[in-house]
């Protein structure tokens, strides 16, 4: 069982059964060695400190829409032309092929300049990218708005068939 003793305006000594005195400074208790014991307060505020650090480090790159260059390489099929709907499109190997009027099948490096996020297919005939909006034409790549400073690298592609291949 423990007593306390009288310390200082926020300080109290607490002797422990065994006679040695544990310090307690604002409610938070020391070690009889001096090592700091940390409170459920303060491990709360450090976890949800920590947590925040890790929500705030998703709005650079690097989060899981995180595309890099395109991976496909020359004579990679990257989609039949029967799954690439009139303007629309799909994610390949990092690719974005999109259909921009019927039976004409271009593609783009699927990673947004500006911060290496990966756009998805056009929807109402603009391909834009999940992190900050940025813009831009299935037509020809064509940066539209946003952040980005320049549109999307065009990747040279062929139809052979019923697939579309990596030029």
């Amino acid at each position: 069982m423990r007593q306390a003793e009288p310390a200082s305006n926020r300080a109290t000594a607490v002797r422990a059964a065994d006679g040695e005195v544990t310090t307690v400074y604002d409610g938070q208790e020391f070690l009889r060695d001096n090592r700091w014991c940390l409170s459920r307060r303060g491990l709360l505020t450090g976890a949800g400190a920590l947590g925040a650090a890790g929500l705030l480090s998703a709005c650079g790159a690097g989060d899981s829409a995180t595309g890099g260059p395109a991976s496909a390489a020359p004579g990679t099929v990257l989609a039949r032309t029967g799954d690439v709907p009139v303007g629309g499109g799909t994610v390949a190997e990092g690719v974005l092929v999109v259909q921009p009027e019927a039976g004409t099948f271009k593609a783009y490096d699927a990673t947004c300049p500006h911060q290496g996020v990966r756009v998805g297919a056009p929807r109402d005939g603009v391909i834009t990218c999940p992190a900050h909006n940025s813009t831009f034409s299935p037509g020809d790549g064509a940066r539209l708005g946003g952040p980005a400073t320049k549109g999307l690298t065009e990747i040279p592609v062929r139809v052979d068939g019923t697939t579309i291949v990596r030029a």
